[in-house]
């Protein structure tokens, strides 16, 4: 039988579905919390993934794929001088939620990002749900562009590079503007 949930890819084509997604889990003014200050480059396209219901007709009344019931995009961000990525959103239709699909989402994203050149990847989310997937709190020293609960920011890191250990000094969390 085959899997409900079918993880892809993300292609520009998939791009007002997700809109359109991102706004019902977020709601419409979603692109004026602070963690949109980091999202002034586009997303990286090739990271970028969604998953599919095979359970639902391929069109919605858009013409759009319908079948599209989670997204989870990944931007170029800076920590410091240390080319870094920041996840998200992740977003899931609101009657399929705890039902796996984030789960897969995020598992199949670290597997594409574990050996990259990026350095670490924040996250600004649920503070219980991303440590069962390696995210720790992010060190006090992290200064993040506008307000934010703190307990929101957790990070992996992904090279060599520890978060952790880098500096006691200020380290800012910055855009990569491309």
């Amino acid at each position: 039988m085959p899997e409900r949930f079918v993880i892809r890819g993300y292609l520009h084509r998939h791009k007002s579905a997700v809109k359109r997604l991102t706004e019902e889990a977020f709601g419409p003014a979603h692109h004026k919390r602070s963690v949109w200050n980091l999202r002034k480059a586009k997303p990286i396209i090739r990271l970028g993934l969604i998953a599919e219901d095979m359970n639902i007709e391929s069109f919605d009344n858009y013409g759009q794929n319908g079948r599209i019931v989670g997204s989870l995009q990944f931007w170029p961000i800076r920590i410091a001088d240390y080319p870094s990525l920041l996840l998200g959103p992740l977003a899931v239709k609101e009657h399929l939620r705890g039902l796996g699909v984030g789960r897969l989402l995020i598992e199949e994203s670290l597997k594409k990002i574990q050996k990259s050149n990026w350095h670490f990847c924040i996250v600004s989310g649920e503070p219980d749900y991303y440590p069962k997937f390696g995210f720790k709190p992010i060190p006090n020293n992290l200064i993040w562009p506008g307000p934010i609960e703190r307990q929101r920011l957790q990070y992996i890191n992904l090279g060599y590079s520890k978060l952790e250990t880098l500096s006691n000094g200020p380290l800012h969390i910055l855009s990569e503007i491309s």
